[in-house]
């Protein structure tokens, strides 16, 4: 089938591209990189939405190699100004976790707030507020780090990476926070990082953080409110 423009005759799926929203996600490593790719993107189809995640570089080594992910806030909004002045990017977000968040960013201090939820919701205001409250900026924090999505994942499977006994360790942490992971404990024990790697010794996120997570986003998706509210954002950016 074929659409006229500007009395121009174009196949249906070339009109389709020209009308794709195109968002770029600036995340913190490799990981979040290959599940934006790999997840994310076929999570949302391919048609309203482009996907495209930049990691971060927060620093550089004296033979100029760049270093990923962390480090402080300048190099961050350094960063995403950049992203904003670029036009052709019609929403600019971000997928940073609470958990590594820069100690000189807006709102740091907020830590010390029980409500942690509220924090988020601070620190992403204070986010906005850096750049003047631009409606092509949409940042996003990750309550409390890419392994909140894992056991969120996890607890609907038979079995993870070969452990048939994972998925009911999963299970056990949600069920002592009502079924959210996003309010399961970010101290340096109690982690979701660390909570995976009790349940599963083998894990590594690089290797299989994605593997985890693909197929079907659903189980994450309802195991984590705040998260859940950003893919839809992200869904409507395409409508």
């Amino acid at each position: 089938m074929f659409w006229a423009e500007d009395r121009r005759l174009l196949p249906r799926d070339s009109w389709t591209r020209l009308v794709t929203k195109r968002v770029v996600i600036v995340v913190e490593g490799q990981t979040e990189e290959a599940f934006v790719n790999e997840v994310l993107q076929p999570h949302l189809g391919y048609d309203a939405v482009s996907l495209t995640p930049i990691v971060v570089h927060t620093s550089r080594s004296a033979d100029g190699h760049a270093h990923r992910g962390g480090g402080s806030w300048q190099h961050y909004q350094n960063h995403l100004r950049r992203l904003l002045q670029q036009p052709h990017w019609d929403l600019v977000t971000t997928m940073i976790d609470f958990y590594g968040y820069p100690d000189d960013a807006p709102w740091c201090s907020c830590t010390s707030l029980h409500d942690q939820p509220t924090c988020a919701e601070s620190r992403e205001t204070g986010m906005r507020d850096a750049f003047a409250y631009n409606p092509r900026f949409l940042p996003f924090i990750s309550l409390h780090e890419f392994e909140t999505l894992i056991i969120a994942a996890g607890s609907q499977k038979s079995s993870i990476l070969g452990d048939a006994d994972a998925p009911a360790k999963f299970r056990h942490m949600l069920n002592s926070v009502e079924g959210n992971a996003e309010a399961l404990n970010n101290g340096p024990l109690t982690a979701p990082s660390k909570r995976v790697l009790a349940a599963l010794p083998d894990y590594r996120k690089v290797r299989d953080g994605v593997a985890v997570l693909e197929g079907d986003l659903g189980p994450a998706l309802d195991h984590a409110p705040r998260f859940h509210d950003w893919v839809d954002l992200l869904a409507g950016a395409g409508a």
